[in-house]
């Protein structure tokens, strides 16, 4: 399992574009390589009606749902069900970036 963090702005044909300027996001991947998880983790968000401004460098690879805190697990095990789960943290104006 990986977590992905990455920055997002909304597409014009979402219903987001013009509500928010953009988005952190994390996606917990459930996938065997980190390479295939970050290439899965732009796919998601993107199908989700987001562009994809930049992937952070560091991601996290978690072992068990032991390793997060009480609200995290939550996310690992939806992930282990659905394969991923995205969270996204948007932001109203360009100044917050």
């Amino acid at each position: 399992m990986y977590l992905i963090n990455l920055h997002a702005k909304p597409k014009k044909e979402s219903e987001y574009f013009d509500k928010v300027a953009g988005a952190f996001v994390s996606i917990y991947i459930d996938y065997a390589d980190a390479e295939g998880a970050i290439q899965l983790a732009k796919f998601y968000t993107e199908e989700e009606g987001w562009n994809v401004i930049n992937v952070d460098e560091e991601f996290f690879e978690i072992e068990n749902e032991k390793e997060l805190d009480e609200e995290h697990q939550e996310f690992y095990k939806e992930s282990k069900e659905y394969g991923y789960t995205i969270i996204f943290n948007s932001y109203e104006s360009d100044e917050e970036e």
